[in-house]
C-alpha cells in the first residue's frame, strides 16, 4: 500500500513538473471534441509507422528498462533478465528467458500489425506461455499461479464472463487497461472483425464486461512514473506515436466512461492558434461542367472556414489555375474562431481537368493548410445537376448533343439489400491462403502473396462455403509472376467462371459485381499454367440495394435540354442520366446526376445555422457541426448504402472502405442537403 501511494505521489509530481515530453501540438486536433468523434480523431492522431517485429528487442532496450539494467517485466516479480542474452528460446520454467508477448494476443487481430510496441511488451516467457491467448480477467478458482502469486491463471469471476482468464498483478492492472483502451482507439476500424474475448465493432469498441473491468483497474492503478517513461521512450523509437491514456489519462472517462459528452479540453492546449477546417490535405471536388451553348459554364461550393485561437486575420488565395476563385481574401480573426462560410466558384475557360490549390496563412497557426481543388469541363454532352427541386420532383437538365434529335431520359432509385455493406472476408495473402480456404494445382506462398500455376500446372485457390445468396461485391489485387506470361487470373463461382482480370502489364486491383448465387456459394480464383499469377489480396463484401426505374422511365421526351419529373417518393434518393439519339441511332450517353428530394430541400448549405461541411480527408469522410439529431446517409455512385447514423457530435466520421466518388445526404429539420465527395 505504502508502494502504491508513493507512486500516486510520483504521479502528482511528474504531471506537476511537466516531465511527460508531450510534443508541443500533438493532440491540438482532438481539443473540443467529445465521444466517439473524439476516439476516431485520436487514431489518426497516433497512428505510426510498423516498427518491425523483430525490431521490438531493440526498443524494448530504452522502453522496459529498470533502474538496475534488467528488463521490466510485468508477469514476474521474480525475473532478472539482461537484454539480448536472456531472450527466448526455450524454457522449462519461470525466471528462463523473455519474450514479446501481445497483451492482446495476435491471433485475435487476424491481419492486423502485430508489432505495435504500445501492446506488445517483454514478459517471462514461462508465464506468458501459461497466460496463452486467454482474456483478462480477475481470477475467481486459480489453475496456475506464477511465482509469489503474482500472476494467475483460472476461471473468471468478473460478472459478464465465465470463462478462463489471466490476471495480472494489481500493481500493472492499470498499465495492460490503458493499453487496452489505446488499441480500442487506434484499431478502432478493426475490432469488429477481431476474434477473442473483449473488443467489439461498435464504440466504444470494448465489450462491456471488458470496459468496466478495465475502468475499475484504470482507478486501482493510475498512471505510474514507468508508464510515463515507456510513453516517451515508444514515442521517441522508431514507431513515433504515443498512448493518450498515458498522457491524458482523463481520456478514460471521456471515451469508456459516463462522460461522453464532454469535451477534451487539456490544460496545456487551449492557447495553441489551431485550423479546424478545413484540415491539410483536404480535396474539394468541384464536379463536372458543360461548358455548351445552352448551358451555365460554371459551380460552386461552400465551405466553412474554423479556428480555434486564432489571433489575427487568416488570408485565402488560390494558386495553380485561373478557373478557381474565393469570394475573400481574408477572415478576420473572431469570424474564423466562429466558423465563416466562403465560396469557391469553378469557371473552366477550356474543356479538360483543372487543378488549383487553396492555401490559407496567418491568424497564428503554425504553418499554412493547403486544400486540393479539382473540376472537370467538357464542352460535349453531359448531363447537369437538376434543378427546382421539391418533395415529389425535380427538373433533370443537359447539354446539346450537336447531332441529336431527340433524348432519352432515365430516372432511377435503390432499395432492398441489408443497408450498410457487409465484409464476408478481407484476406491479405501475404500471410499465406487462410485456414479454412482450400487449393489445387500448384500454389506457394512468395513475394508476400499466393503465386497460382506454376510452368506446368493451374494453380487455383478456393474459398470456403459462402452466403452468396445475395449480390455482392468482390475486390481483388493482382500482379504477374514476369511480365511475359501474359498473365490472366480467373474468377469462378461454384466452378462457372464468372469474370477474368488482365494483369499481364503489372500491378492491378479491380471492383467486380457478383450476380446472387446459392448460401453454400464458393468463390476460386485461378491463373493457368505459364500464365502464372501473384494473388495479394481479395475482399468480398454484400448487402447493397436493387436498382429500379421509375415508372413510365426511361422516356424519349423529346429535343429539349430539360425535362420535369414528377410524382417521386422523398422516401428515396435518385439518379438520371440521359441517352442523345438521332432517329433510332444511340449516339451517347452522359454522365449520371445524384438528386435528394424532400421537403424544404433547397435549404441549402450556407442558409443551415450551425454552417454544416462536408469534406473528405486520410480516406475518411467528415462532417462539420451538422445539427444534433441530424440524419446522415452515405452512397456510393451506383446506389449502395455504405454508412448510416445519427448526429451527436461536432464532427462525425464516416470510414471509407475503398476510394471512389461518394454521396453524402444530411437530412435534419432546416432541411435536407447533399454532396458528392471523393474519397482518396
Amino acid at each position: 500500500m505504502k508502494e502504491k501511494l508513493l507512486s500516486v505521489l510520483c504521479v502528482l509530481v511528474i504531471a506537476l513538473n511537466g516531465v511527460a515530453e508531450i510534443p508541443q501540438g500533438y493532440y491540438d486536433e482532438a481539443v473540443g471534441k467529445s465521444g466517439k468523434t473524439l476516439q476516431t480523431t485520436l487514431s489518426k492522431i497516433i497512428k505510426h509507422s510498423d516498427p518491425g517485429y523483430d525490431n521490438l528487442w531493440n526498443i524494448y532496450e530504452t522502453t522496459d528498462r529498470r533502474p538496475d539494467g534488467t528488463v521490466w517485466d510485468m508477469y514476474s516479480n521474480t525475473s532478472k533478465f539482461k537484454f539480448g542474452s536472456d531472450q527466448c528460446g526455450n524454457y522449462s520454467g519461470e525466471g528462463d528467458c523473455y519474450n514479446r508477448e501481445h497483451s492482446i494476443p495476435k491471433s485475435w487481430r487476424g491481419g492486423s500489425k502485430y508489432s505495435d510496441a504500445h501492446i506488445v511488451v517483454p514478459t517471462d516467457g514461462y508465464v506468458n506461455n501459461r497466460r496463452s491467448n486467454y482474456p483478462f480477467g480477475e481470477v475467481g478458482s486459480s489453475s496456475y499461479v506464477s511465482d509469489n502469486s503474482f500472476s494467475k491463471l483460472g476461471t473468471c469471476k468478473t460478472s459478464g464472463y465465465s470463462g478462463t482468464v489471466f490476471e495480472p498483478n494489481d500493481e500493472y492492472k492499470g498499465d495492460f487497461a490503458r493499453i487496452y483502451f489505446y488499441a480500442a482507439t487506434r484499431y478502432y476500424s478493426e475490432c469488429g472483425s477481431w476474434s477473442g474475448d473483449g473488443f467489439s465493432g461498435t464504440f466504444p469498441y470494448l465489450d462491456e464486461w471488458v470496459r468496466v473491468m478495465m475502468l475499475r483497474w484504470h482507478e486501482l492503478d493510475p498512471v505510474s512514473e514507468k508508464e510515463i517513461e515507456r510513453n516517451d521512450a515508444v514515442y521517441a523509437s522508431r514507431q513515433g506515436n504515443r498512448n493518450p491514456f498515458v498522457d491524458y489519462p482523463e481520456l478514460v472517462e471521456l471515451i469508456f466512461g459516463s462522460s461522453t459528452t464532454t469535451a477534451f479540453n487539456p490544460g496545456d492546449a487551449p492557447q495553441t492558434p489551431v485550423l479546424e477546417s478545413p484540415v491539410a490535405g483536404e480535396a474539394i471536388d468541384m464536379s463536372v461542367v458543360s461548358m455548351g451553348a445552352d448551358s451555365q459554364a460554371y459551380t460552386s461550393k461552400t465551405i466553412s472556414i474554423k479556428g480555434r485561437n486564432i489571433t489575427e486575420a487568416l488570408t485565402l488565395s488560390i494558386t495553380g489555375s485561373t478557373c478557381f476563385q474565393v469570394n475573400t481574401a481574408t477572415i478576420n480573426a473572431n469570424d474564423a474562431n466562429n466558423g465563416k462560410n466562403v465560396v469557391i466558384t469553378y469557371t473552366p475557360d477550356k474543356s479538360g481537368s483543372h487543378t488549383a490549390t487553396l492555401t490559407i496563412a496567418g491568424g497564428g497557426i503554425s504553418k499554412s493548410v493547403s486544400v486540393a481543388l479539382s473540376g472537370y469541363a467538357t464542352e460535349s454532352f453531359a448531363a447537369v445537376n437538376a434543378s427546382n427541386i421539391g418533395s415529389d420532383y425535380f427538373q433533370a437538365n443537359w447539354s446539346r448533343h450537336t447531332h441529336a434529335t431527340e433524348y432519352e431520359l432515365a430516372v432511377w432509385y435503390f432499395e432492398g439489400g441489408s443497408g450498410q455493406m457487409q465484409t464476408l472476408f478481407d484476406v491479405d495473402f501475404a500471410d499465406g491462403v487462410p485456414s479454412g480456404w482450400s487449393t489445387t494445382g500448384y500454389t506457394a506462398k512468395e513475394s508476400g502473396a499466393v503465386r497460382l500455376a506454376s510452368g506446368n500446372n493451374d494453380g487455383i485457390v478456393i474459398t470456403p462455403a459462402i452466403d452468396l445468396s445475395s449480390a455482392s461485391i468482390l475486390t481483388v489485387k493482382c500482379k504477374p509472376y514476369k511480365t511475359s506470361d501474359n498473365s490472366v487470373l480467373y474468377i469462378l463461382v461454384d466452378g462457372k467462371k464468372v469474370a477474368q482480370i488482365d494483369c499481364a502489364d503489372g500491378e492491378v486491383t479491380e471492383e467486380l459485381a457478383l450476380d446472387a448465387a446459392t448460401s453454400l456459394s464458393t468463390i476460386s480464383f485461378k491463373a493457368s499454367k505459364s500464365h502464372r499469377v501473384y494473388l495479394q489480396s481479395a475482399t468480398l463484401a454484400t448487402g447493397g440495394a436493387e436498382q429500379v426505374m421509375v415508372d413510365g422511365y426511361p422516356r424519349r421526351v423529346g429535343n429539349v435540354l430539360n425535362y420535369l419529373v414528377q410524382g417521386l417518393d422523398s422516401d428515396y434518393d435518385y439518379y438520371y442520366n440521359v441517352t442523345a439519339y438521332n432517329g433510332t441511332t444511340k449516339l451517347e450517353e452522359s454522365n449520371t446526376v445524384f438528386v435528394s428530394v424532400a421537403s424544404n430541400l433547397n435549404a441549402v448549405l450556407t442558409q443551415v445555422p450551425q454552417g454544416m461541411y462536408v469534406y473528405s480527408y486520410s480516406s475518411d469522410i467528415y462532417i462539420d457541426d451538422a445539427p444534433a439529431n441530424a440524419q446522415v446517409y452515405c452512397y456510393s455512385l451506383d446506389g449502395r448504402l455504405c454508412d448510416t447514423r445519427t448526429i451527436h457530435a461536432t464532427r462525425e466520421t464516416l470510414r471509407i472502405q475503398r476510394p471512389g466518388i461518394y454521396v453524402v445526404q444530411i437530412v435534419c429539420e432546416q432541411g435536407c442537403y447533399a454532396t458528392r465527395v471523393a474519397v482518396y
